[in-house]
């Protein structure tokens, strides 16, 4: 086994390195998910504070590396202008295809979006002024790979970002036992649940320097604070029972709690979103 075999042995993913492979109706419904949490208010603010920390000028050229559906473009377009040179990459060719219809709808005609995987970014070293990730590295590891693998191919003195979230709910319930189960779903679901809380350790052990990272909270005090809450809590369950983590009859009664205290005013649920910017050496 030569390196680059044994550094790809390393690698691992959870379920979104399935995607591909499944039917398409619950990719559409993930996507669902992925557009409500786009303007989630602490995520929004956690991913455009870390895109103006990035130092592009107009007429940039960066990398969102593991784009989704194109989350990130409105946002790059404003910093950016319609010059901008933006490439995405992603492995889920139904999020590349979203990616491109909404470039195409912005008249974003300097972005691209392509099949890639940022663990193995298929562009040469130092092409961008700027690269960046946003809630990919709960999903696909080692981080520091791929933390590496952006630096590589921004500019020395150039910077990268990440922005990542802690998918523990710290959620109001007439029983403890449900949020726990609860939030032991997104414990298995994900591949490196606590990496928000490592990402400056992450950003080092991958080179960078004058590492930024800053925390913000996702707080709602209702199930329709904002299209996520719903989307993520309680209309993703039935795909939680499907893939076997948690029961049907868990996965209800956790529903059920959740619309019976928003009902009645008594809902409370966070989350905890953190960023880190750091710059390559020049």
């Amino acid at each position: 086994m030569d390196a680059q075999e044994s550094s790809t042995a390393a690698w691992g993913s959870d379920f979104f390195g399935t995607l591909n492979g499944m039917p398409p109706e619950p990719v559409v419904a993930i996507g669902g998910v992925l557009e409500a949490m786009r303007t989630e208010p602490a995520l929004q603010e956690a991913r455009r504070t870390m895109l103006q920390n990035l130092g592009l000028a107009r007429g940039g050229h960066v990398l969102d590396a593991g784009c989704g559906t194109a989350a990130a473009l409105p946002d790059l377009l404003e910093i950016l202008g319609p010059e901008g040179r933006v490439v995405g990459i992603d492995p889920t060719t139904a999020f590349v295809a979203a990616a491109r219809e909404l470039a195409q709808r912005l008249g974003a005609t300097a972005a691209r979006y392509e099949i890639g995987d940022i663990r193995n970014i298929p562009f040469s070293s130092e092409e961008f002024d700027a690269a960046f990730c946003d809630k990919i590295l709960i999903h696909a590891g080692p981080a520091v790979v791929a933390l590496a693998e952006l630096a590589r191919v921004t500019r020395p003195g150039g910077r990268v970002g990440a922005v990542e979230w802690l998918p523990y709910f710290a959620v109001s319930t007439s029983r403890p036992d449900l949020a726990t189960k609860m939030n032991d779903i997104f414990r298995r679901a994900v591949y490196d649940f606590g990496v928000s809380v490592n990402l400056v350790r992450y950003f080092h052990e991958a080179g960078l320097s004058d590492v930024q990272a800053r925390a913000y909270l996702a707080h709602a005090d209702s199930l329709d604070a904002h299209p996520f809450w719903r989307a993520f809590l309680v209309q993703q369950m039935p795909l939680f029972v499907q893939a076997g983590l948690i029961s049907e009859e868990d996965g209800n009664a956790v529903v059920a709690d959740l619309e019976a205290l928003s009902s009645c005013g008594e809902f409370s649920a966070s989350f905890v979103v953190q960023s880190a910017v750091g710059t390559k050496p020049a």
